[in-house]
Protein backbone atom coordinates (compact mmCIF):
# COMPACT_ATOMS: atom_id res chain seq x y z
CA UNK A 1 0.00 0.00 0.00
CA UNK A 2 1.30 3.31 -0.97
CA UNK A 3 1.46 6.33 1.47
CA UNK A 4 1.73 8.39 -1.68
CA UNK A 5 -0.16 11.97 -1.36
CA UNK A 6 -2.54 12.93 -3.91
CA UNK A 7 -3.55 16.42 -4.32
CA UNK A 8 -5.52 17.20 -7.27
CA UNK A 9 -5.65 20.91 -8.05
CA UNK A 10 -6.89 23.42 -11.14
CA UNK A 11 -5.77 26.98 -9.78
CA UNK A 12 -4.81 28.21 -6.42
CA UNK A 13 -4.26 31.83 -5.31
CA UNK A 14 -3.03 33.20 -1.54
CA UNK A 15 -4.26 31.94 1.17
CA UNK A 16 -4.98 28.43 -0.84
CA UNK A 17 -1.17 28.27 -1.64
CA UNK A 18 0.16 28.12 2.11
CA UNK A 19 -2.58 25.27 2.32
CA UNK A 20 -1.34 23.42 -0.46
CA UNK A 21 2.43 23.99 1.05
CA UNK A 22 0.81 22.90 4.12
CA UNK A 23 -1.01 19.71 3.03
CA UNK A 24 2.37 18.63 0.93
CA UNK A 25 4.53 19.06 3.92
CA UNK A 26 7.09 21.70 2.40
CA UNK A 27 5.64 25.11 3.38
CA UNK A 28 8.86 25.93 5.83
CA UNK A 29 11.18 24.53 3.60
CA UNK A 30 9.16 27.00 0.74
CA UNK A 31 9.15 29.92 2.90
CA UNK A 32 13.05 29.08 4.10
CA UNK A 33 13.81 29.41 0.41
CA UNK A 34 15.39 26.14 -0.05
CA UNK A 35 13.11 25.29 -3.21
CA UNK A 36 14.65 26.47 -6.80
CA UNK A 37 12.80 26.38 -10.25
CA UNK A 38 12.90 22.70 -11.12
CA UNK A 39 14.14 23.97 -15.06
CA UNK A 40 16.03 26.99 -14.35
CA UNK A 41 17.50 26.29 -10.12
CA UNK A 42 16.30 30.04 -9.63
CA UNK A 43 14.81 30.02 -6.30
CA UNK A 44 11.25 29.75 -6.39
CA UNK A 45 9.22 31.75 -4.12
CA UNK A 46 5.10 32.53 -3.62
CA UNK A 47 5.67 35.73 -5.82
CA UNK A 48 7.50 33.85 -8.98
CA UNK A 49 6.18 30.43 -8.86
CA UNK A 50 4.12 28.87 -11.35
CA UNK A 51 3.51 25.35 -11.30
CA UNK A 52 3.98 22.39 -8.17
CA UNK A 53 4.16 19.02 -9.66
CA UNK A 54 5.11 15.82 -8.05
CA UNK A 55 9.01 14.29 -8.74
CA UNK A 56 8.97 11.05 -7.18
CA UNK A 57 6.23 10.11 -4.07
CA UNK A 58 7.80 11.98 -1.41
CA UNK A 59 9.56 14.82 -3.16
CA UNK A 60 7.72 17.87 -4.79
CA UNK A 61 9.30 20.59 -7.17
CA UNK A 62 8.53 24.06 -8.47
CA UNK A 63 9.10 25.69 -11.89
CA UNK A 64 8.96 29.79 -12.18
CA UNK A 65 7.38 31.95 -14.02
CA UNK A 66 10.16 32.51 -16.76
CA UNK A 67 8.67 32.40 -19.88
CA UNK A 68 11.50 29.89 -20.99
CA UNK A 69 10.51 27.77 -17.82
CA UNK A 70 7.00 27.79 -18.89
CA UNK A 71 7.96 26.57 -22.88
CA UNK A 72 10.68 23.85 -21.29
CA UNK A 73 7.73 22.80 -19.02
CA UNK A 74 4.85 22.30 -21.74
CA UNK A 75 7.69 20.53 -24.28
CA UNK A 76 8.71 17.90 -21.62
CA UNK A 77 6.80 17.74 -18.53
Amino acid sequence: MSSQKKVEINAILGEEFDRLLDRLGVRGEFEAGTYHCHICGDQVRANNVLLVLPLSENEVGFVCKKPGCIMSYKSNP
